[in-house]
């Protein structure tokens, strides 16, 4: 009987710990794979800081992503760029063109104060999961219902594009 039981909590630990020990790989966040024949050509590829011409209005970068081959059924949907990740947007007058459009963080508001509660509306920061040089992104696209992503790099930076301040409305 004592053998039994040491039997059963031996076995029950066992399980317990190897059930904890594939927390970590269960995200995903690091051991995402990348597909080396996506099914889709890249004919350029760049990114493109810009600053606008007021204070308020802000800075970033723009990465610009043009296929020469789309397979149908392909749906881009993220960009990740410099520990960034924002949705592609088609452009409207080139469907086989996307733009990932980076803002840069103008100081985040954070709440700080006595409250708790107040304090909990802070919406942490996300883990970047992908390691990657300045001249690489990731994009993923879904095919089949599938979620792929691929790896690119060479990145082009075109140079920085500064958008003129506008003429105050009260000034002729």
């Amino acid at each position: 009987m004592i053998r039994i039981k040491h039997f059963l909590v031996f076995f029950g630990l066992s399980f317990l710990l190897f059930s904890f020990s594939n927390c970590g790989s269960s995200q995903g966040s690091k051991g995402l794979s990348f597909e080396s024949n996506p099914p889709f050509t890249i004919s350029e590829i760049f990114s493109q800081k810009w600053v606008a011409g007021t204070q308020e209005g802000g800075s970033g970068i723009n990465v610009h992503i043009s296929f020469s081959e789309l397979t149908e059924g392909v749906q881009i949907d993220q960009i990740y760029f410099r520990k960034k990740m924002i949705a592609a947007q088609q452009k409207p007058n080139m469907k086989s063109t996307y733009i990932g459009y980076f803002r840069n963080d103008m100081g985040r508001d954070v709440v700080m104060g006595d409250s708790p509660v107040k304090e909990a509306t802070n919406t942490p920061p996300k883990d970047f999961p992908f390691d990657l040089k300045e001249n690489e992104a990731v994009i993923s696209y879904t095919m089949k219902g599938s979620m792929a992503y691929f790896r690119t790099s060479d990145i082009v930076e075109k140079p920085l594009i500064a958008y003129p301040s506008t003429k105050p409305k009260d000034i002729d």
